[in-house]
């Protein structure tokens, strides 16, 4: 699939912000349990953003319908406050996966993050593992966060 995948920036596209905040709030329950559609709708409009940070960047099919979104975040992460930028928020609609749409987002976030003067990107995930350690990242440490063991990827950009 990942020939018919074009990423885009969410600022251009911000029509799918409502089915994003719509796949978060199913996909994660536990951690937007407080946050209504409109409110989560609301932090993707806040990443919204071309040149500078936070920004997003959502995958999309040939007939440019919506498959997968991540975020570029200079706010730390709780979890390991120490370092970033953070690649934050990977996710990829259920009926793609396992089809090469996170590992392009992967890759577009990075040419965004070099865009940006980003020496180093961050990420952290218990459940990707390998899709980071085959986009080459470097996982470095492991952390607990909210009962999951997460782990700590670096990528050296440009």
């Amino acid at each position: 699939m990942t020939d018919r995948v074009s990423v885009r920036l969410l600022a251009d596209t911000p029509e799918i912000i409502p089915a994003l905040a719509t796949w978060y709030k199913k996909e994660w329950p536990e951690w937007f349990i407080d946050k209504s559609l409109e409110e989560i709708a609301a932090d993707f409009r806040d990443v919204a953003n071309r040149d500078q940070m936070p920004l997003a960047l959502a995958a999309f099919d040939n007939a440019l319908q919506p498959l997968g979104v991540c975020s570029i975040r200079d706010h730390p992460f709780d979890a390991y406050p120490h370092v970033g930028p953070w690649l934050r928020g990977l996710y990829v609609h259920t009926p793609y996966r396992g089809q090469g749409v996170a590992e392009e987002l992967i890759r577009a976030t990075c040419k965004h993050a070099a865009r940006l003067q980003i020496a180093k990107l961050y990420a952290a995930t218990h459940s990707a593992v390998g899709t980071f350690e085959r986009a080459g990242w470097l996982g470095f440490d492991q952390v607990q966060h909210e009962g999951q063991t997460l782990t700590i990827f670096a990528k050296r950009i440009g």
